[in-house]
């Protein structure tokens, strides 16, 4: 099957996997709204959201990969197509004219049995005999030397497959729930009970009921703005050998995504931004205390503190956490660490006796495996210069159905008016959001400490 033909199926794939994942954040969306929630059918519905978002993220790979596959084959093919000049054009016959020098005895001006062109077409198709006059010609002629030929060997230029920059995704703004920011408003707000009646046992017939008292409150979040913009000369836009606008308003957007997730998780709430995890969650300090076994690493008491937070996350919420966040240079930290008999504390193999976690697929951000019997989430948008030495990270168990973020729909436009008189182009990513994390006050657990240092391997 050709690449384009993949390339088409694999889009496809991912057409009907994002319609499902909408169909079913629809269906999130109306059991959330109804009187009686049926928690069972939200956590079947987030397990299959999950698994959907993962297939997404692999698929988007793969295309990207073929579509960079197919771009290769593209240039390869034009270089190719270079085959012998014609005999006749317009009624003369043409010079092939390669190598001017006489010294060289293997394509020279006339000669009609050799073609220097030919053979580097024939060579393509598998030749040893246009392969060996190629060598012997290099080896008599001049060399890629400026002044001694090289002139005429000029640098090839993938433009198509050029290298975009490095960005890590919205791992953790995903996780949580999303919804439409409408506009008008300046701020998100939610009622918030705080207080009621306890109901208690009547001791004596016909005496006066418990009674307390309703009392409420509310929880809100700001509307947060974020926005970037990069300014082009109009003539590089221009004579770009690809469309230079769609690099750089595709690299705006996948910023912008990284600006938000990075609000998400360590927003500090001031300074117009949003209230992010680190600043609203309860905070769990992890010390860099030995593990029990001794013998086993401080892995194995990661694994205590992160059952500690799911503990203190349960009993404030009554409901039980469904996500681990770590950096990933945690996870691999975790990967590494053994028990006091020297067996790894996350196994490949998920059937593995007595495992206190299970790998995934190797990823650098995304779903990643179990932990203390939560899936593993790595966001590299987590900081790692946090604590007294700047050397620190944290890890958050959430119970992520909690948080909710709304988003406006991220806008990309260029504009030219206003930089007319210096012939540039400004390119503009904008988007509005806000966040509520503290619906409930131990929804989110912060694990942090001297114990989240840098990892050594």
């Amino acid at each position: 099957m050709r690449i384009s033909d993949l390339i088409v199926r694999k889009k496809a794939e991912i057409n009907t996997l994002t319609e499902r994942h909408n169909q079913i954040a629809e269906q999130l969306n109306e059991i959330r709204g109804a009187e009686a929630v049926d928690e069972t059918k939200v956590e079947e519905l987030r397990s299959s959201k999950g698994a959907i978002v993962v297939q997404l993220d692999a698929m988007r790979a793969e295309l990207t990969e073929l579509e960079r596959e197919s771009a290769s084959d593209d240039v390869i093919a034009r270089m190719q197509s270079v085959s012998t000049p014609t005999e006749e054009r317009a009624g003369q016959a043409e010079e092939r004219v390669i190598v001017t020098s006489e010294a060289n005895p293997v394509y020279k001006r006339g000669q009609s049995d050799t073609s220097y062109f030919r053979d580097v077409f024939e060579a393509t198709r598998g030749s040893q005999d246009a392969v060996r006059r190629l060598a012997d010609s290099q080896q008599r002629a001049g060399t890629s030397a400026a002044g001694a030929g090289g002139e005429f060997a000029p640098p090839l230029w993938l433009v198509e497959d050029f290298v975009a920059l490095a960005r890590a995704g919205r791992v953790t703004a995903d996780l949580v729930n999303n919804a439409a920011l409408p506009g008008g408003v300046s701020s998100v707000n939610l009622p918030k009970v705080t207080g009621a009646t306890d109901p208690a046992v009547v001791t004596t017939q016909n005496s006066a009921l418990a009674e307390g008292n309703f009392t409420t409150t509310s929880v809100s979040s700001g509307v947060t703005e974020i926005a970037g913009k990069q300014t082009i000369a109009i003539a590089l836009l221009r004579q770009s050998g690809i469309p230079l606008d769609q690099v750089i308003l595709g690299d705006l957007a996948r910023a912008h995504a990284v600006a938000l997730d990075k609000q998400v998780i360590q927003g500090t709430g001031e300074n117009s931004q949003l209230q992010g995890l680190i600043e609203a969650g309860a905070a769990v300090t992890y010390t860099s205390a030995s593990p029990v076994p001794a013998s086993a690493t401080p892995a194995a008491s990661f694994y205590s503190k992160v059952l500690g937070a799911q503990a203190a996350l349960n009993s404030g919420r009554q409901l039980p956490a469904d996500a681990l966040v770590m950096h990933p240079r945690r996870w691999s930290w975790v990967l590494n660490g053994y028990d006091g008999q020297g067996r790894p504390l996350v196994s490949p193999i998920a059937q593995s006796v007595n495992a206190p976690g299970s790998g995934g697929t190797p990823t650098a951000q995304g779903f990643a495996g179990e932990w203390a019997g939560l899936p593993v989430y790595l966001d590299p948008n987590i900081p790692t210069n946090l604590g007294a030495n700047t050397n620190q990270d944290v890890a958050f168990v959430l119970r992520a159905d909690d948080l909710w973020l709304w988003e406006s729909a991220v806008e990309t436009a260029s504009f030219d008016a206003t930089l007319a008189a210096q012939n540039s182009i400004l390119f503009r990513v904008l988007g509005f959001a806000a966040f509520i994390p503290h619906r409930h006050a131990s929804s989110v657990q912060v694990i942090g400490g001297t114990g989240m240092v840098a990892p050594t391997f």
